[in-house]
């Protein structure tokens, strides 16, 4: 499949099968902390950067041969994301609208939210069941340090406002999310602005995350556990998580796996844990497929805050 992964175990979403709308790095932003690495192509204008009709054609053959029972396990969601900015794609109300009449899972859009002050964009967003949007900070100084956004994408404001009208239309639930950088959008100037901006989007909940996996600029850190149950505790009575750590029961066999494992590491960095977790497979298993891609030339090791990770080979 070419635009389909998965499925993957998600921290958020249970097993999921992913469907990636735009290639690398087509994006609005160029987020300091992206795991996917820096953006090549800074826009925020819409297109069809890959074939509607190829996306739905794979889209069909997988739920036919999931329905055949040729493929397994089944998804638990159907998550609508992109190695850039989703809501890019100018096809992606035609896919979750086919979704939506082919299968019964619930359909999850994720989007950095630069694009909501389009009434196109909420449109074609409609008819999912979830949507998890970003919010990194609803100050212009932390929005340009952080997200560093395409020229025509507007202020922080405009996110602001656009997801606060997306949220008067939607039927479906909204995650918030907020992922905090150490010293660049976590002051106290910066947490007062964002929980005034959740109370005005009111969403069903807000997830609090940080830098966990290599960024894209290494000046990006962590914030820590404690720091982040702190600030959970600053947007009223807006359920709050913090989704910066996942863990789960781990099992199975590698037998084939090692082809997936590449799959996941081309998306974003990975520790161990990382691909045991979104694959079912136990430690040792997980390891002995690492050594194998690594001795191939596959992958290589890198280091980001003290924990080991995984990425693609690209050279």
């Amino acid at each position: 499949m070419k635009y389909l992964f998965g499925p993957v175990n998600s921290r958020r979403l249970g097993l999921s099968l992913g469907v990636d709308l735009v290639p690398a790095k087509i994006c609005s932003f160029d987020c300091v902390y992206c795991e996917v690495g820096r953006t090549t192509g800074l826009t925020c204008r819409r297109g069809e950067y890959v074939p509607t009709g190829e996306i739905i054609a794979e889209l069909e053959e997988y739920f036919t041969a999931l329905a055949a029972g040729r493929v397994s396990p089944a998804p638990q969601v159907v998550t609508l994301t992109a190695s850039g900015e989703p809501t890019l794609h100018s096809g992606i109300g035609r896919i979750i609208a086919f979704l939506k009449e082919r299968t019964k899972l619930p359909v999850v859009v994720l989007t950095n939210s630069s694009l909501l002050g389009d009434p196109q964009v909420r449109l074609d967003l409609m008819a999912a069941d979830i949507l998890i949007p970003s919010l990194d900070s609803a100050r212009q100084e932390s929005y340009v340090r952080v997200n560093r956004p395409a020229r025509e994408c507007g202020d922080p404001q405009d996110l602001v406002a656009g997801l606060a009208a997306f949220s008067e239309e939607f039927g479906g639930e909204i995650w918030l999310e907020i992922l905090l950088v150490e010293g660049l959008n976590d002051s106290e100037e910066d947490i007062e602005a964002l929980a005034a901006a959740a109370a005005r989007i009111r969403p069903s909940r807000v997830q609090l995350n940080t830098v966990v996996r290599p960024p894209a600029d290494n000046s990006a850190h962590p914030l820590t556990t404690a720091r982040l149950g702190e600030i959970a505790g600053r947007f009223g009575r807006i359920p709050v998580e913090v989704i910066a750590g996942y863990s789960g029961s781990l099992s199975g066999a590698g037998e084939g796996k090692g082809e997936e494992i590449l799959k996941i590491l081309q998306r974003r960095p990975g520790t161990a844990g990382d691909i045991g977790q979104a694959l079912g497979l136990a430690e040792p298993v997980v390891a002995r497929l690492i050594s194998e891609l690594a001795k191939a030339g596959g992958i290589r090791e890198t280091i980001h805050d003290g924990r080991k990770y995984y990425q693609i080979n690209k050279s």
